[in-house]
């Protein structure tokens, strides 16, 4: 059996993927794994952990600010696909929710 062919399936494009959302992600990803991190250590530690832990996690709240700023400001990019600008704000975002949830849960109780 013959396959038809389609016309114009291929697109040609100049865009290209932003290098910086790529890196935005990727870093975004490390922070939300490393969150999952300290929960669990958190968990298994009662409550314990030090306050290196502690100062580690301020460090992953600014690099968070930091990841999302640099993903927000891939976004305006020109000529570039919008995939990891826009899954990299989402996980900056997410991360810097939980470990802004998880310092005011801290704080309040």
């Amino acid at each position: 059996m013959k396959k038809r062919r389609r016309r114009g399936s291929y697109k040609f494009t100049e865009k290209t993927h932003s290098k910086r959302g790529i890196a935005a992600t990727v870093l975004a990803g490390i922070l939300l794994i490393w969150y999952l991190m300290f929960v669990i250590l958190a968990f298994r530690t009662d409550g314990g952990l030090s306050a290196y832990y502690g100062s580690a996690g301020v460090m992953a709240v600014l690099l968070s600010i930091a990841v999302l700023v640099t993903a927000a400001g891939s976004l305006k990019e020109e000529d570039s696909f919008k995939l990891f600008p826009r899954l990299g704000s989402f996980l900056a975002l997410l991360g810097l929710l939980c470990w802004g949830g998880t310092y005011v849960l801290g704080f309040c109780l």
